[in-house]
């Protein structure tokens, strides 16, 4: 085993070269000269002595380099010679290497880029303790449709008492947060809230930075009002005060006691929450059916030790069929499903990060086939040179590690501006990802990042050396030295591997776009997805009223119509309407209904509820199709009314006049069931997103039952922005404890619907973009060859009277070979793997002929163009030049 200091004299050896072959030089003239002063005391003369001396030593260069090898580092020697020697033929061809780098640079850069948003994303783990044992229960309802649904409070408590397999299980508001204005602490200021219960924290398995989170028995009422705040509402807000546990805050107008601070950073379920609280449950309503009934929870469950996923899923269905047959009124088809609590929040981002990390190593490979070619044209000018060397003795393995090192030595380069562009690619695509898309908090790079950086860095160097080294492998050196400067066979094989490395590149471009092309036809079609309204010219102010203050219907109704009437008075405002949420947002809240004179039992889906003033379809221009809209005497008191969308009409009154008909609200009907008549029908509107449906849709009026939470609409021929100061100001003059929850133009929200799908798009469009333009570069360059070596014949056949047109598609008929086969081969594997990405097309199928036609065109166009070029230029060779060349 070697010793520290055997160790140390290595490396010494390898970076103190020059010094170690001193002091090895010193030692033999020593050992020489002591042996010839012997043989000189001996009595011969000096001349004879020395020359006794140096063959009594033996062949100084061979023991040198018995020395050189005992010392271990001659491996290393030469690996830095390689590299220096690699270094001075990269020098020596700046052009090739700059062009070089770059496309790595390129191609690693998108790599590392987009991959530290999937480490992010996918492969980090939560920032809990042993977060792989936390997992989301959900609700799942064929009836209704609903999948991964939030679930109702009484099946929560059951399946935390009853699933063994569970160490706990928590919930939280399956609305993620609400908004509530912080008063009393300087200017109003909107904050994010979210009802917990008390076994949350200790679930997640965190711990307050200051003070306490809560305890088990807090998710009931128990009095006074408590809450844990995030370490940003206590720095900003209350200006870190010390020993804050035990302030009293108001929430809504409503005191709250502060009993803990939590850690920085914590912000879980959503983003910018700043304080939670305790469900504050009332536990008489544990036995109430509307407990059970009533879905709107989020439950996360921590597995047991020891306790595998498969052992608690197969006990937790156990459970859920129990349920089913103890609770038939609400849980007869109500099943439920168990996920990893890192999956459920990557969600639906999942698939398009990984299709554009694919994306990102498909263009990996294009520039590693990019550079593969230029260092075989490399190789072949050097050929000879290669051959003189394996002639005078040096060992094919020596030069293939030759070639190798220098293709590292290039890879390792542009890995390093590779590397710096990631970053640059990181930081953008965090700046420019559509809001709430990646569901964590920042995307940076880390270990896992570098060392897949690393990875791909010194797979590309291997990946595009093996071409040139290929090539080489068989060549006998005296038939190249015999050939000289001679084309022949080796200009064939050039040749052969170059239109191979020119063809893979095309395929792999036409991957990229036919999957590129495939979006922007799927996001066209979006962009022509008619919402149901006009979102042009219309300003969207959210509003939440403190229910302490405004606790009855009366108040509310005065104050929005209040509101309503200022606003109507801004000038250049030409309408007012009030409804709770915008449109292409969110779907407000869904519930059973029942139709007069129709069976129940026919219903399997719920309808969505809106809450609107009378000017709402007028303000949005929403057509109106049968009846009236709402009007001023539909109020608290009068006669309820109700209005649909066309889709229910059509789904349940097919061949009927929907108008007049009645409506109740609940599944089954009994005694304390409220008939709602039908008064109008409008116009689908998309509730949650363009490339979304509409679902069947029920519109009340707000004065006959109002919430605390609406959303004015005023719509201008103004730019709609320019009414914000105007509105704050008014809300601000009404009520100057409230604070403004949102403010979008519509405008903004119907661009926001689909900012992923574009987002998405933009970059697959970019890759490919890039794509085309390495395979053209790799066609063209090819082509180029190829005139190059075919000049002589080019020559003679214009001396022989040739057309210019009939020399130049000698080249361009050799270009549409290679481009048909990379068509063939491209298209082939696109129709396969495009059915990955069938989720984010809309309304077209990953094998939609339209986009592959398109992309086979543009492919051909270009591909013809990079022929042409240098076809044109060799046919444009004056004869008797190139005959004397030759």
């Amino acid at each position: 085993m070697p010793t520290l200091q055997g160790i140390l004299a290595r490396v010494r050896a390898v970076f103190r070269k020059h010094s170690t072959e001193r002091e090895l030089d010193d030692e033999i003239r020593i050992h020489i000269d002591m042996e010839t002063e012997k043989n000189v005391r001996e009595g011969m003369s000096r001349l004879e002595a020395r020359r006794r001396a140096m063959i009594s030593f033996g062949g100084v260069e061979a023991i040198k380099e018995a020395h050189r090898d005992g010392r271990g580092s001659r491996w290393a020697e030469e690996l830095l010679a390689d590299v220096r020697y690699a270094s001075r033929s990269l020098r020596r061809s700046p052009g090739l290497a700059f062009a070089a780098i770059v496309t790595l640079a390129l191609g690693i850069g998108a790599n590392t880029a987009i991959f530290s948003v999937v480490n992010a994303v996918i492969l980090r783990p939560l920032p809990f303790p042993d977060s792989n044992r936390l997992m989301m229960l959900s609700e799942e309802n064929p009836e209704k449709g609903w999948h991964h649904n939030v679930v109702a409070g009484a099946n929560y408590l059951d399946w935390r008492e009853r699933v063994k397999s569970f160490e706990d299980v928590a919930a939280y508001s399956g609305w993620g947060y609400s908004n509530r204005t912080l008063t009393g602490e300087g200017e109003p200021r909107l904050i994010r809230a979210t009802d917990v219960t008390g076994n949350f924290f200790s679930v997640l398995g965190v711990r307050a930075a200051s003070g306490r989170t809560f305890r088990a028995e807090e998710t009931w009422r128990n009095g006074t009002r408590i809450g844990v705040i995030s370490n940003r509402l206590w720095r900003d807000a209350l200006g870190s005060t010390p020993n804050i546990e035990g302030r009293i805050i108001e929430l809504d107008g409503t005191p709250l006691q502060v009993v803990g601070v939590m850690p920085d950073g914590f912000s879980f379920p959503s983003e910018r929450i700043d304080i939670w609280r305790p469900m504050a449950w009332d536990p008489s309503s544990r036995a109430d059916v509307s407990f059970r009934r009533a879905h709107g929870l989020r439950a996360i469950a921590r597995l047991g030790s020891g306790v595998t996923e498969r052992q608690a899923a197969a006990e937790f269905q156990s459970v859920v069929t129990q349920l089913q047959r103890e609770f038939p009124l609400t849980n007869k088809v109500m099943g439920a499903d168990m996920t990893a609590l890192q999956s459920f929040l990557i969600g639906d981002v999942r698939l398009p990060l990984l299709i554009v990390q694919g994306a990102a190593a498909l263009l990996l490979l294009l520039a590693c086939a990019n550079v593969g070619n230029l260092l075989l044209v490399q190789a072949a000018g050097r050929e000879r040179e290669a051959a003189l060397r394996l002639t005078l003795g040096a060992g094919r393995f020596r030069l293939t590690r030759q070639a190798i090192t220098e293709s590292l030595v290039l890879s390792t380069l542009g890995g390093l501006a590779g590397l710096a562009l990631g970053w640059l690619g990181t930081r953008a695509l965090a700046a420019l990802q559509p809001a709430g898309m990646l569901p964590v908090p920042d995307v940076g790079m880390d270990g896992h990042v570098l060392a897949y950086a690393t990875l791909i860095t010194t797979a590309s160097g291997l990946l595009f050396g093996i071409a040139p080294t290929l090539w080489n492998r068989d060549r006998v050196p005296a038939e190249v030295v015999k050939e000289g400067g001679r084309t022949g066979s080796a200009g064939r094989r050039v040749r052969r591997w170059g239109e191979g490395l020119a063809a893979a590149e095309v395929a792999v471009a036409v991957l990229l776009a036919v999957g590129a092309g495939l979006l922007v036809r799927s996001f066209w079609r979006l962009q022509q997805v008619d919402p149901g309204f006009e979102a042009n010219g219309v300003l969207a102010t959210g509003l939440s009223l403190p229910g302490k203050k405004y606790d009855t219907n009366r108040k509310l109704l005065a104050f929005f119509d209040e509101w309503q009437a200022r606003v109507q008075a801004v000038p250049g405002v030409k309408g007012v309407a009030l409804a709770f949420l915008p449109p292409l947002t969110s779907v407000p809240w869904t519930g059973d209904f029942h139709i007069a004179g129709q069976p129940a039992d026919q219903f399997g889906t719920e309808a969505a509820h809106e809450l609107i003033t009378p000017e709402y379809f007028r303000v949005l221009r929403v057509p109106l199709k049968a009846g009236r809209p709402f009007t001023k005497d539909d109020r608290e008191g009068a006669a309820p009314v109700i209005m649909i969308n066309d889709a229910l009409a059509r789904r349940y009154f097919a061949g009927q006049n929907p108008v007049g008909q009645q409506i109740t609200f609940g599944k089954f009907v009994d005694s304390t069931s409220v008939w709602r008549t039908i008064v109008g029908v409008a116009g689908d509107v998309r509730q949650s997103s363009l490339a979304v449906a509409s679902q069947i849709q029920i519109f009340e009026p707000v004065a006959q039952d109002p919430s605390n939470y609406m959303t004015l609409f005023a719509r201008t021929d103004l730019d709609p922005g320019s009414l914000g100061p105007a509105v704050r100001r008014i809300v601000h003059d009404l009520d100057p404890n409230l604070a403004i929850t949102t403010m979008d133009v519509l405008d903004d929200l119907k661009a926001a619907s689909i900012a992923q799908q574009r987002f998405i798009m933009m970059l697959l469009i970019v890759f490919a973009v890039t794509g085309v333009m390495l395979a053209v570069v790799g066609v063209y360059g090819v082509m180029a060859q190829l005139a190059r070596r075919r000049s002589r014949e080019m020559g003679i056949r214009i001396a022989l009277g040739a057309r210019a047109a009939e020399v130049q598609w000698l080249v361009v008929r050799r270009g549409l070979e290679i481009l048909g086969l990379a068509l063939g081969i491209g298209m082939g594997g696109a129709l396969v793997a495009t059915r990955a990405m069938q989720q984010l097309l809309f309304e077209i199928g990953p094998g939609d002929p339209a986009t592959f036609l398109a992309v086979a065109a543009i492919l051909t166009g270009v591909a013809l163009a990079a022929s042409w070029l240098p076809a044109v230029r060799a046919s444009r060779a004056d004869p008797a030049g190139v005959l004397r060349a030759e």
